[in-house]
């Protein structure tokens, strides 16, 4: 559980009462912290509210009301359960209560671990098989949300963020980054103008953002869900990998293990350029251990680990 400060409990209060007022069914309810945003602390938080039928998932963004961005993914959410109606084994969380203030937005809590938990933790690689499996049909199905469109690749904003990210690494990561970065720069250009799919994409779609639930993938936090290229939302998920071992034998060209991007892709049917999602892979890889190399930044312990898996891969890849 995260500590709140007295402000922040005191208005998370109000927000629970004001939910609880529209489902007097559910009597007196407890409730915890249970995310804090590392970018925006003071203003985004998810409290578990724990009612008496059910526990629910109470997302606050103390800014929403100028911006509306709870608004608009409440909508979202209305409009992807729909979608997700269809399919069995995919869903996302179900929308329960806006506030009329859009400062904060209720759905159900599912208590089970994530895509991350399990990829980070488990022993069992059969087990990370299905989860790549079953991931790679949620995507295919929220990508399938609308008719697809076709729109040429255009890499350059993936090349000025390499080339920033690599200004600000120390002198012991620069001889490799450098040859990483003009690697990636020429494969780019002769990349730039591919067709590609134009999606609804999530936006977000790390492996915290996959619940795995019994039988079901189910996907939550929609806030930065557009249109985009379905490639990007490929990688976003794929690049958890990192933190499953494997000899550089088993590892492909984008610096996944075979055997889980194999997976994924028994699902996920929509037409991909492989050439184009393994150069947007290695970027990404890429810009993950510049980020974590950066001048102006302590890492963490578990920032240092997740460096470490990155270096690992990116070695498997480029020497």
């Amino acid at each position: 559980m995260l500590t709140l400060t007295t402000d922040e409990y005191e208005r998370a209060r109000g927000f629970v009462q004001e939910f609880l007022d529209q489902t007097p069914e559910d009597g007196p309810a407890g409730f915890e912290c249970v995310y804090r945003s590392h970018d925006f602390a003071g203003s985004r938080i998810v409290l578990r509210v724990r009612g008496a039928r059910q526990d629910y998932a109470l997302k606050i963004d103390t800014e929403s009301p100028g911006t509306g961005r709870l608004r608009d993914e409440f909508d979202m959410l209305r409009k992807l359960t729909d979608h997700f109606a269809q399919y069995e084994t995919a869903g996302v969380v179900d929308p329960v209560y806006m506030s009329p203030g859009e400062a904060f937005f209720v759905t159900q809590f599912i208590d089970r671990p994530t895509a991350a938990d399990l990829i980070h933790n488990s022993l069992d690689d059969d087990q990370i098989g299905r989860i790549y499996r079953r991931a790679g049909s949620w995507l295919n199905e929220l990508h399938s949300f609308q008719p697809i469109k076709t729109y040429d690749f255009r890499p350059s904003w993936m090349i000025d963020r390499l080339q920033a990210l690599l200004r600000l690494a120390p002198d012991i990561a620069q001889p490799w980054g450098r040859n990483m970065v003009q690697h990636l720069t020429d494969e780019a250009l002769q990349l730039k103008g591919t067709p590609e799919l134009l999606v609804l994409a999530h936006g977000d779609c790390h492996s915290q953002n996959l619940i795995v639930g019994q039988g079901e993938m189910i996907g939550l936090d929609f806030t930065e869900t557009r249109e985009k290229l379905a490639v990007y939302d490929i990688v976003d998920f794929l690049k958890s990998d990192i933190f499953r071992d494997g000899t550089d034998d088993q590892v492909d060209q984008s610096g996944i293990l075979k055997t889980n991007k194999d997976m994924f892709f028994r699902k996920y049917r929509h037409p991909i350029q492989m050439d184009v999602l393994d150069m947007c892979m290695r970027a990404r890889l890429v810009m993950d251990w510049l980020d974590l190399w950066r001048l102006d930044r302590s890492c963490s312990e578990y920032e240092s680990f997740r460096r470490d898996r990155l270096n690992l891969r990116l070695q498997a890849v480029y020497e």
